[in-house]
């Protein structure tokens, strides 16, 4: 498959997606005010930077995540609420859940792998074409993993300040929120195994 049908494939992708989140119904806030220190200069092409190497076509991918990350698109919607579940069970490690983060995360992934890259344009294609379909597929691993691990983050310090805004103790506030995120674990998991099966992608040890 080339970079432009990839590119159409994608936006298929999120337009078949843009349904009610099959996972939780909260959507997550708007926080495309989010800055961080290494994302690059926007400039006049339509909002977007110019990239000039493979590491600035990784900062612009930031730039669109945190452009996008708050729109309701389920494949969106679904790597915020991931990456939420994951900080929970980082933060608050006491609970009861027999984890398996395996095939949310996969997910959470190929989304990013399809969303990020449905709004490229020809400059940032001409980057990738040179490359071999492996090192294509090196460059969107590396680039999902990285968005993805930018996402955990910003919500393990979201949680972090929710535990210290409640003016409550660790053990209190995660005693309280426990029964909100089983239901969301059990609702990702679902949809996770439910789309990798389809898409033929359902890890051989789950």
């Amino acid at each position: 498959m080339s970079l432009f049908q990839l590119c159409f494939a994608s936006l298929v992708l999120i337009s078949v997606f843009t349904t009610p989140n099959e996972a939780q119904n909260d959507s997550p806030e708007q926080t495309g005010e989010n800055n961080s220190s290494n994302v690059i200069q926007l400039d006049g092409r339509g909002g977007l930077p110019v990239p000039e190497n493979l590491q600035d076509l990784k900062t612009l991918s930031l730039n669109l995540w945190i452009k996008f990350r708050g729109t309701s698109q389920q494949v969106y919607r679904f790597v915020n609420e991931a990456a939420q579940f994951h900080a929970y069970t980082y933060v608050c490690k006491r609970h009861e859940l027999n984890l398996s983060h395996g095939p949310i995360i996969q997910l959470a992934n190929y989304y990013i792998q399809a969303a990020i890259p449905a709004h490229y344009e020809e400059i940032e294609f001409a980057l990738l074409e040179p490359l071999t379909k492996q090192q294509q597929q090196d460059f969107f691993d590396d680039m999902s993993g990285d968005l993805y691990a930018f996402e955990f983050g910003y919500r393990t310090a979201e949680q972090t300040q929710k535990i210290t805004n409640s003016g409550e103790t660790k053990k209190t506030y995660c005693e309280g929120v426990e029964k909100e995120f089983k239901d969301s674990y059990i609702a990702l998991r679902a949809t996770a195994f439910k789309r990798l099966k389809e898409y033929d992608r359902l890890p051989k040890s789950n």
